[in-house]
């Protein structure tokens, strides 16, 4: 049962589909090259889409490197996206299909730096995200249209991602 208290919900709008071709971004700079070449190693799922993104078609997952003057611009519409730092800086991920997503199997890290700390959501349609700690011990985090930072109980804890649509 989804009671109020137990939520953070922001105003939503219409669901509108998204093609699943990722936006682009500027060129990554070493860090980002050793980030993906790490999310590669570890997911022989992925696949490298270009220089700074790395995908999980099946999952309709795209991973986005970025510099921090591009941060959170390349978030399409009919996309979630999480990011690694506050105010939707750092690398990013894009969520775009209706599902529950196990966020360690794309190499989101739980409980340390560079784990979940702000979203924008870019879904349409009253679409939401739901953010759960992996015991689902701490109050979820709802969240409609628009973008946000986790609050602090759930910055870095964030293992499942479900998109509402």
């Amino acid at each position: 049962m989804f009671t109020l208290a137990l939520s953070i919900v922001i105003t939503t709008f219409v669901l509108i589909p998204a093609s699943a071709a990722p936006a682009t971004a500027s060129p990554p700079n070493a860090v980002a090259e050793d980030r993906i070449g790490a999310i590669l190693a570890a997911h022989p799922d992925a696949t490298r889409l270009s220089a700074n993104q790395v995908a999980w078609p099946d999952d309709g997952v795209v991973l986005t490197v970025t510099d921090a003057d591009t941060a959170g611009s390349w978030c399409q519409t009919g996309r979630a996206c999480i990011h690694a730092d506050a105010n939707r800086g750092g690398y990013g991920y894009a969520f775009y299909r209706c599902q529950t997503y196990r966020l360690p199997e794309y190499g989101f890290p739980i409980g340390q730096r560079g784990g979940a700390s702000s979203w924008y959501n870019n879904q349409t349609g009253g679409a939401k995200i739901r953010f759960e700690d992996e015991w689902f011990t701490l109050t979820p985090v709802t969240a409609g249209y628009g973008f946000g930072n986790m609050p602090s109980y759930m910055n870095d804890r964030a293992y499942w991602l479900e998109l509402l649509c």
